[in-house]
């Protein structure tokens, strides 16, 4: 599921009640670009506060998605072989990584590309160079997001059942960025 790895369940004692807190971890980005230099500065900006793998094709990201579950894909769209549209496409159809937030980061800045990565699936559009604080700032959010909706398919699936969990849990989904 997109977001375990950013997760750990840590059980506490509270009167007599078992607690799960969720607490955060470093989140895993997958970052995606046929440019090395892209994917060092990509890097550079995503590290230390993010555990970064990278995939220089489609083709490589989707194996990468699959095998590590990336709390978050930062895509490129023009690359050879397999577009980031068309990588984003076919992410949505795999079960396993359908629910996890891509973020296209493109040198291509017309609406027409930038709707057709939404339409794809995509959560938003950054255009390259971004900055660091662009990158930070998009980033947490998209994380906060799925986190929050990784809580919230818990509690639909009735995973979490407990009135006062749940409330604890929101509360510290929505105290902790």
């Amino acid at each position: 599921m997109p977001g375990v790895s950013a997760i750990i369940r840590k059980y506490l004692r509270c009167d007599r009640q078992a607690i799960i807190l969720e607490v955060q971890t470093k989140p895993l980005i997958l970052v995606v670009d046929d440019q090395a230099t892209i994917i060092r500065i990509m890097s550079s900006i995503l590290q230390p506060m993010y555990d970064v793998c990278v995939a220089t094709n489609g083709k490589k990201a989707l194996e990468v998605a699959r095998t590590r579950q990336p709390d978050l894909i930062l895509l490129d769209n023009m690359m050879p072989e397999m577009t980031g549209v068309e990588t984003c496409m076919a992410l949505k159809e795999i079960p396993a990584t359908k629910n996890i937030p891509v973020v296209f980061v493109t040198s291509m800045d017309d609406k027409h590309n930038e709707q057709m990565g939404f339409k794809a699936g995509a959560v938003d559009y950054m255009n390259k160079p971004p900055s660091a604080e662009l990158v930070h700032a998009r980033v947490s959010v998209h994380l906060r997001n799925q986190r929050q909706r990784v809580f919230l398919e818990q509690i639909a699936r009735g995973e979490i059942t407990d009135p006062v969990l749940i409330q604890q849990s929101a509360r510290y989904l929505l105290d902790n960025d």
